[in-house]
């Protein structure tokens, strides 16, 4: 478990930085990270549900100009790796999993954007300092503040992560006993009542041609990954 924590960590740590510090190719979006953190654990198939919920939930809340959105980053990687980790030890549905993962660690959105705006504070004094290096002409001393921004980046991800993977495995492989037939069936069906509240926020704001057009585009792509999902979890 430790082992795959420390791997979840610091893949979870590179990804945190896509969210505006480095790339920005979307693969911290939780569609993208947290099939990408379950595949690096061995089982894609426990990230795909986890990704889908955190996805749809908060679709309509990017972080624009000062708005911090809650991180979904940070909480499907988290989930992510602890639905494959306590997978991997016991045969437990994907769907359940997927969503008594998504409750448990729902509070990292909040603890994350606290971070996130201490990381923001920070690379703001970071910048200032770079500002006063350039009116000076100093150019190298730049490129390390900018280095040592994103090692901060990575550390805060890292730090958060490893206690949150370890101690959600402790808490979920303690609930596995306890999934009965009949909870294991409630549970399946209440995994789909976070898309729909996702996607009833969306269609709230479908008064326009480009809010329609996205609309679909997602529904689109989330049908996409349901069906993939499906074929993965009819692999042996």
């Amino acid at each position: 478990m430790v082992h795959e924590a420390l791997l979840a960590s610091i893949a979870g740590g590179l990804i945190w930085l896509d969210r505006f510090q480095a790339l920005q190719i979307m693969i911290s979006r939780p569609i993208v990270c947290a099939p990408l953190t379950a595949w690096l654990l061995g089982d894609v198939g426990a990230g795909v549900p986890v990704g889908l919920l955190y996805e749809l939930l908060w679709l309509r809340y990017p972080p624009v100009g000062g708005y911090i959105p809650p991180d979904t980053t940070l909480a499907s990687i988290a989930a992510a790796a602890v639905a494959a980790i306590v997978r991997s030890g016991a045969g437990v549905p994907a769907i359940s999993l997927a969503l008594a993962c998504f409750l448990v660690l729902l509070p990292v959105c909040y603890v994350g954007r606290a971070l996130d705006a201490l990381l923001r504070a920070a690379l703001g004094r970071f910048a200032r300092k770079s500002e006063r290096m350039i009116e000076q002409g100093l150019i190298r001393p730049v490129r390390r503040q900018f280095l040592a921004g994103l090692c901060l980046g990575f550390s805060i991800a890292f730090a958060a992560l490893f206690p949150l993977v370890i101690i959600g495995t402790l808490l979920m492989s303690a609930f596995v006993p306890l999934l009965t037939p009949a909870l294991d069936g409630a549970l399946g069906i209440a995994f789909y009542v976070v898309p729909i509240v996702g996607m009833a926020d969306l269609m709230v704001r479908l008064d326009d041609k480009e809010s329609r057009a996205l609309f679909i585009l997602g529904f689109a792509v989330v049908l996409a990954a349901g069906l993939v999902y499906r074929r993965l979890g009819s692999l042996p």
